[in-house]
């Protein structure tokens, strides 16, 4: 992915310092400039509508086939979001390279003259990230939805009652559907689409934190897939109680209408609970990465 160019924020001439509303305008500049923000972009909407079908068609193909207990799991917003799995990687690339590429060729030393008050920086990066992938990610999020249940529908799907219980799903003859009307629906996609920012917002934290660009997206990236793998290793009792407190977990119980186990034994948290230790996550990345950039020198 292309690194991301910086061009010096200008400032505001009645008092020889830029404010939050031309900062954010410099970095929705410096944003839009470059292809790799675009090519983000298109990867998160071919990834969540591509995904989103592949993954629907293969669990309708197969419902015949699923245990009860599969069954009465499936959640056909969790299927639609499938996409979310590379979307995640996409937006921590974007989120890291929107302060790392700055660092590495030079320019940051430029944007900290122009802009003396680091912190009023660090936010302006942070709003123009999170408005853009939360966008990016709320029109992904409720497009794969509405695809997925064509989906569904192709495959005779029927929408499952307002207030339905495991009896309707049990006697669907097809892999269900829900309306978007549906009680937790619309809830669900909205989170699906604020974890996506959220994981952004952690990925700028983290690239503030270590100022280098392969650093940062390896860390990133070993959060969500390696960390994992290691927790596997340790006694049931700690992996169960770490295991649904991980990014990862927490982007899969965001998505869900239901409460219920994850791939592997720890029983995922509640959407909202999760929502909120993600955001928690987020803001200790950007408040020490803050703290960094206004301690340290270019």
């Amino acid at each position: 992915m292309t690194t991301l160019e910086s061009h010096t924020p200008t400032a505001a001439p009645s008092h020889g310092r830029a404010g939050i509303r031309q900062l954010i305008v410099a970095e929705w500049t410096k944003l839009r400039s470059v292809r790799s923000t675009w090519v983000s972009v298109l990867i998160i909407v071919i990834a969540g509508l591509g995904i989103s079908a592949l993954v629907t068609n293969i669990e309708a193909g197969r419902w015949s086939t699923l245990s009860l207990a599969e069954k009465l799991n499936f959640d056909p917003v969790r299927v639609s979001q499938g996409g979310v799995f590379i979307s995640q990687f996409v937006v921590g690339v974007l989120g890291a390279l929107l302060i790392t590429s700055e660092y590495s060729t030079g320019l940051i030393r430029s944007t900290l003259a122009a802009v003396p008050r680091r912190s009023s920086l660090a936010a302006s990066k942070a709003i123009v990230l999170a408005g853009v992938v939360f966008v990016v990610g709320e029109v992904t999020a409720f497009a794969s939805f509405f695809l997925s249940s064509a989906i569904l529908s192709g495959h005779g799907g029927k929408t499952l009652p307002a207030g339905y219980t495991l009896a309707d799903k049990l006697r669907a003859t097809a892999a269900p559907m829900l309306s978007i009307t549906s009680p937790g629906v619309t809830a669900a996609l909205f989170r699906a689409g604020l974890y996506l920012t959220l994981m952004a917002l952690l990925a700028l934290g983290i690239g503030m934190v270590l100022r280098h660009s392969t650093g940062a997206i390896s860390l990133y990236v070993g959060i969500l897939l390696i960390i994992p793998l290691l927790i596997q290793l340790l006694p049931t009792s700690i992996t169960n109680s770490i295991e649904p407190k991980l990014p990862s977990n927490l982007g899969l119980a965001m998505s869900e209408t239901i409460v219920r186990k994850n791939d592997f034994s720890g029983v995922l948290m509640g959407p909202w609970q999760a929502t909120l230790l993600l955001v928690v996550y987020a803001a200790a990345a950007l408040a020490l990465g803050t703290w960094l950039l206004i301690r340290r020198d270019a």
